[in-house]
């Protein structure tokens, strides 16, 4: 049998984000899934009020917070473990369960009594209670991850092929066009009006964002911000006027004149130089 999968890498929890993540969903989880559904009656294990239960279940989702916190962080770091392969992730996972079973035993069992017995109920309940969120957890880490990287790959052939994305609010693409046709942005209201050479004629599309949103993504591709409203494309500046204190700058293709604000003049004529 070819194992040699098993030694591929597994990133799922390379960043400090997603163990974050993988925590604090874990927890949130058990603690709603063992109040809602009360699993193995396990409120019956126990004779204590309303409010008391409460706390009592509740804790059992902290206790695997608490030891995910610790595997995933000062244990990871203490050990050398930056990042895991398909084989290390199994034997710590494996690790996490029996630690948190262990804590279990200790915190709500008898450790002195038949402990073989009370380890492997304990491993047996933590395993399915902790098995269902950890797997979520891990499947939307992942479909962020692709999510990103799709993303990545459509803005690096955008970037190859000349081509500028404007997306909406809710990281739609609403509007393509090739850098060099794109003369500038304005910004009104709770829109971005997008100038843009077609056919020889300067059009207008309108999408819902704002100038902010779209600044640092432009910036790379050649653009400038000049103005709290205006957002440039300096492969189509005709000519910068200065007069007196003010700065005007003509645009290729638009009858508009641009003005450049005080608080981006010093960045605007450092970009120029």
């Amino acid at each position: 049998m070819n194992l040699t999968f098993l030694n591929k890498s597994f990133p799922l929890l390379d960043s400090k984000k997603d163990r974050y993540f993988l925590i604090l969903f874990c927890f949130a989880f058990s603690v709603l899934f063992i109040n809602l559904f009360v699993p193995f009656n396990i409120n019956r294990w126990f004779s204590d009020s309303a409010l008391i239960q409460f706390l009592r279940l509740s804790s059992y989702g902290f206790v695997v917070a608490i030891v995910l916190l610790f595997s995933q962080f000062p244990l990871r770091k203490f050990i050398g473990v930056q990042a895991f392969s398909i084989k290390t992730f199994a034997l710590w996972f494996v690790l996490e369960i029996s630690t948190t079973s262990l804590v279990y035993i200790f915190l709500y069992g008898n450790p002195v009594g038949n402990f073989v017995n009370d380890f492997f109920f304990s491993l047996r309940y933590t395993f399915l209670g902790i098995a269902l969120p950890y797997s979520v957890a891990l499947l939307i880490i992942y479909y962020k991850t692709q999510r990103s990287e799709l993303k990545e790959l459509k803005d690096t052939k955008n970037e190859a092929s000349g081509l500028i994305s404007f997306k909406d609010e809710y990281e739609k693409i609403r509007f393509s066009a090739p850098a060099d046709h794109v003369i500038l942005l304005e910004s009104t209201d709770n829109y971005v009006s997008v100038y843009y050479l077609a056919d020889g004629k300067e059009q207008r599309t309108l999408i819902r964002n704002s100038l902010k949103n779209f600044e640092s993504e432009l910036d790379k591709r050649g653009f400038i911000r000049c103005h709290r409203s205006f957002i440039v494309n300096s492969r189509n500046i005709e000519f910068v006027e200065k007069k007196g204190k003010k700065i005007l700058i003509r645009m290729q293709h638009a009858d508009k004149i641009i003005p450049v604000s005080e608080k981006y003049s010093s960045r605007f004529l450092s970009f120029l130089s």
